[in-house]
């Protein structure tokens, strides 16, 4: 996406992409987790937290926890 809104590397924009395309939540959940753990630094990890809580509070029934 190519404006100043949202930022192509952004964790949350990211998730919401793949949710967005089809993609099982299961799975994203999987691939963020992964993502978050390869994570440089205290305030990418923290954004990726944010898109993990995401995932957790728009699918409640998956108990991805």
């Amino acid at each position: 996406m190519a404006d100043d809104f949202f930022d192509d590397d952004d964790p949350y924009f990211l998730v919401c992409d793949r949710l967005d395309a089809g993609e099982d939540p299961r799975e994203v959940f999987a691939w963020a987790t992964s993502r978050r753990k390869r994570a440089k630094g205290e305030v990418q990890r923290d954004q990726w937290d944010e898109a993990l809580s995401y995932i957790g509070a728009e699918y409640p029934e998956l108990d991805l926890g």
